[in-house]
């Protein structure tokens, strides 16, 4: 077993990366965010002091038994840090990123990376595991939420702001497909399988692709004007080692406005952890045909988009960051 760091990946096994982002394109055994599980993934945590920002999270155990539970910030730059935490039964735990403060001894969240990105913003993932922190275990009573608070916006007439949301869930599985019993260890340490396969080693697959309505950049409907229009999401491949490999795929968007007339050639490529700004204001550099989210294109004060990871040379499938560690005890 992997010992060397407390855990090391979670990946969609032989899937095309997905996403975790919105509302889900549902089948059986697919992740949401309204389900109890054994794997939560909380895809935005903000700290950015820009807009003096913070996020509080929210863990609680809806079980009479208590779990270990261990914890993994991963900043947009790829920097990361990981912690642990026990949960008695019926428990819930609460704390504040930017400072750590709260019911348990949170780290700060990480601030350094070599990659593009903003720093101050990642993910967290926590999942249940045993108490030496050796073996990922089914324990199917998790649940959270995240709440992200920006006291400053200087973009917006309203400078503060505050949203909540839940994190997506991932139920740990038997070979039934059912929910596997408590504290049994799901699959290879260190290895977290997000495909949803009835093989009594899997969690919940990912969405295949997700979907989101929005007022296109520039539009107003009742005295509102959107400004621009963010995506911010997370890989269901990720590398959560230090020694780690870095995923990266292309997000292949298609955009409908009101009249169902289609715009498509819109894509960027981006990794495991990755925002996305769409306003022509603050659009990232690389998402080809941005301009298809703008109402100047899409002339409707409403549109949807769908967002897929597709696998493409245009984005390399894997780039090697630092040598995979072999120095550990398997």
């Amino acid at each position: 077993m992997r010992k060397c760091i407390k855990y090391a990946c979670i990946y969609a096994g032989a899937s095309a990366m997905a996403l975790c982002v919105g509302p889900a394109f549902a089948v059986q055994n697919v992740a949401n965010t309204s389900q109890k599980g054994s794997l939560l993934i909380y895809p935005l945590i903000n700290v950015d002091t820009e807009n003096s920002s913070n996020t509080l999270i929210e863990i609680s155990n809806d079980q009479n038994t208590s779990v270990h539970v261990e914890c993994n910030y991963v900043n947009e730059r790829k920097d990361r840090v990981d912690f642990d935490f026990t949960l008695t039964g019926k428990a819930t735990v609460s704390w504040e990123v930017l400072t750590g403060s709260g019911d348990i001894a949170a780290p700060l969240f990480p601030s350094a990376g070599t990659f593009p990105g903003n720093p101050r913003r990642g993910e967290l993932i926590c999942f249940a595991v045993d108490k030496p922190v050796q073996n990922q275990i089914a324990f199917n009573h998790l649940t959270g939420t995240a709440t992200v608070v920006n006291r400053a916006d200087t973009d917006a007439r309203q400078p503060k702001q505050a949203f909540r949301y839940n994190p997506w869930s991932f139920i740990a599985r038997d070979a039934a497909g059912l929910p596997a019993a408590d504290n049994t260890i799901q699959g290879t340490p260190g290895d977290l399988v997000l495909s949803g396969a009835n093989d009594g080693s899997s969690y919940d697959g990912c969405p295949a692709y997700n979907i989101v309505n929005f007022m296109p950049n520039g539009a107003t409907l009742d005295g509102i004007t959107t400004i621009d229009n963010d995506l911010v999401g997370v890989s269901c491949n990720q590398d959560l080692r230090q020694d780690f490999l870095l995923h990266t795929t292309k997000l292949k968007f298609t955009i409908w406005n009101v009249n169902e007339n289609s715009f498509t050639g819109t894509w960027i490529c981006v990794d495991s952890v990755f925002s996305v700004g769409f306003g022509a204001g603050d659009r990232t550099a690389g998402l080809t045909n941005g301009s298809n989210f703008d109402f100047s294109t899409l002339r409707t004060d409403n549109a949807r988009y769908q967002v897929k990871g597709v696998a493409s040379t245009q984005c390399p499938a894997n780039l090697s960051v630092r040598p995979k560690s072999r120095g550990c005890l398997e």
